[in-house]
């Protein structure tokens, strides 16, 4: 399950739990078409509350690649910066994938919210868009909490 917060745009904070469904997978696709159909710069902060969230359904990697050739230019031009927090049991495992050449965005992989929040706060204030740390953070925790 994926839940989104855009409460604190231009970013967006989700958090995944459990392993993500083929139709989960397609919903989110299409959520990050209609953030980019804003046209208007924004980041992202994904946190991974367990290891089953990192899981993609079987199959999945081709809609993801064709979704991302279709959406590459405008994830460059649109996306501010990326920051993904993962368990720490993970977090070696998945520095290895290069975000920031695969999105063409400054991206980077943290195993705590605190240290994800104050990078993409450092990247957002380069381009303007100043983040609140002490919301973000009260949001992340609503957010991460098992529903």
């Amino acid at each position: 399950m994926i839940r989104h917060d855009l409460s604190q745009w231009p970013l967006v904070l989700s958090a995944a739990r459990d392993s993500m469904s083929p139709e989960e997978q397609l919903a989110f696709l299409s959520d990050w078409t209609s953030w980019l159909d804003r046209g208007e710069p924004f980041s992202t902060l994904r946190v991974f509350t367990d290891v089953d969230a990192l899981e993609r359904p079987e199959g999945s990697a081709r809609e993801a690649r064709a979704w991302l050739q279709s959406n590459g230019e405008r994830i460059k031009r649109l996306v501010i910066g990326m920051a993904t927090v993962v368990p720490a049991s993970a977090l070696e495992e998945m520095s290895r994938m290069n975000a920031e050449k695969l999105y063409g965005v400054p991206a980077q992989i943290f195993d705590e919210a605190n240290e994800a929040t104050m990078w993409l706060a450092s990247v957002s204030a380069v381009r303007g868009k100043p983040v609140h740390m002490g919301h973000v953070l009260r949001s992340l925790t609503d957010l991460c909490r098992p529903s």
